[in-house]
This record gives structure tokens, sequence and C-alpha cells, in this order.
């Protein structure tokens, strides 16, 4: 099986201590090593406010999660990890696509490329 890149965002109650936020985050990183997981990267974001609020919170403490596995159920595992704990109020896990694309741009622009003389013609309003 091929290696999958995951991302998890997991949201974390802000009155939680930063020694009780580690211990979070080392259960996290417990869960996804049990799943055979490699973890490349943890990145702390802190209290943030958040752009709706989550019961009465306002307020969430951001992790966010990065790791590769070639077990597919290991997100899912986590996920269900990640929806029994109190400490947590809102995750979400994405899958990493290794996809290049060659052209950054829009895909329909280059079906109809302009020329580099093309000018708008408003009419001839002047509004000076």
């Amino acid at each position: 099986m091929e290696a999958r890149r995951y991302e998890s965002v997991v949201v974390f109650n802000p009155r939680l201590s930063d020694s009780q936020i580690k211990d979070e985050v080392k259960k996290v990183e417990a869960v996804l090593a049990a799943q055979n997981a490699k973890v490349s990267t943890v990145d702390t974001w802190g209290k943030k406010e958040a752009a709706f609020s989550f019961g009465k919170q306002k307020f969430g403490y951001y992790v966010v999660f990065n790791y590769e596995t070639a077990n597919h159920q290991a997100a899912n595992e986590l996920q269900a990890v990640l929806r029994i704990n109190e400490s947590v109020q809102k995750f979400q896990t994405h899958l990493i696509d290794t996809k290049v694309r060659k052209f950054k741009g829009n895909p329909k622009r280059l079906q109809n490329p302009r020329s580099e003389g093309d000018d708008f013609d408003f009419g001839g309003d002047s509004y000076e």
C-alpha cells in the first residue's frame, strides 16, 4: 500500500492549561503511533478566536497535526478517539493531495487566451 498524507486540525477547549494541552497532544500522537502513522509536524497555533461559537465558547486552542500512513483507517481511528474526548471542541481531517498541477492558473483561461494587445472597449464614454 502507498502511504497517504493527512492533516488534522484539532480545536481544544481554551480553558485547558498549557500542561493539559501538551498531554492532549501526546495522546493524539500516541493514537497515531498505535496506527503506524508517522507524525511529521505538530503546529501549535495557540488560542484563537473562532468565526463561530462552539456552544458557549468563542475561542479555541488550535493544533495542527500532519502525518503520513499506509494504514488508511488511521484517520478514522483518530476521529473516533477525538469524537469522545471532552477536551476537543471541533476537529477536521483532510487527505493532502500529492498531485502537482503543471499550470497553476485558471484552466479555463488556457482555452480562451487573450492576446497582448486586447483592451476593453467601454463604448467611447469619457469620464474626464
